[in-house]
């Protein structure tokens, strides 16, 4: 077990050589928690720690400015997209799948997932949000069931301006609510 921390610490050093020496805190992980740690993207957490927002996207596009807004925005107005219950917004929730949502919603009993679109997106865009929504809700499910949990697990898109009747259409037979802003 420790092996595996010290490995986590040396990339972390190379990368971040000012960042502390994270050990300590992991000293009462099981394996499989610091397995699940090592495969996590620390690289984008380091970047938000420090406050430096990426230039690019996971998949190497540029993330506008416009999109890095309305994702901040779905994770700070849970009651508006009907959150959980007590749970709290982050963005870039990380999927075992290597997704990352936009904004996520982890409560007690059930998962809200969000993916944005802001105004401009074009209907290849939208439907690609849908499907990938579709794809996070099934991820979802099946980590919890790794625990022998089927709590409730809701997909919404977020989107600036109304996407018109045929992206309503599918989104509601994939079970993804739309939400405008």
């Amino acid at each position: 077990m420790t092996e595996i921390a010290d490995g986590m610490q040396a990339t972390v050093s190379e990368i971040y050589p000012e960042a502390p020496d994270l050990r300590g805190l992991l000293g009462g992980a099981s394996e499989r928690e610091l397995a699940a740690m090592q495969a996590f993207d620390w690289v984008t957490v380091g970047i938000y720690a420090f406050g430096l927002p990426p230039t690019k996207t996971l998949s190497g596009t540029p993330e506008s400015s416009a999109h890095r807004a309305l994702k901040e925005w779905a994770a700070s107005n849970g009651d508006a997209l009907n959150a959980p219950s007590g749970s709290t917004g982050v963005t870039e929730r990380w999927f075992p799948s290597g997704d990352e949502s936009d904004a996520a919603f982890i409560g007690e009993s059930e998962s809200l997932i969000v993916e944005v679109r802001p105004a401009g997106a074009e209907t290849h865009e939208l439907q690609q949000a849908l499907f990938t929504l579709v794809k996070m809700r099934a991820v979802r499910s099946a980590e919890l069931s790794l625990d022998g949990r089927t709590d409730d697990v809701r997909v919404t898109l977020v989107v600036e301006q109304d996407p018109g009747p045929a992206i309503h259409q599918l989104a509601e037979a994939l079970r993804v609510t739309v939400y405008v802003r």
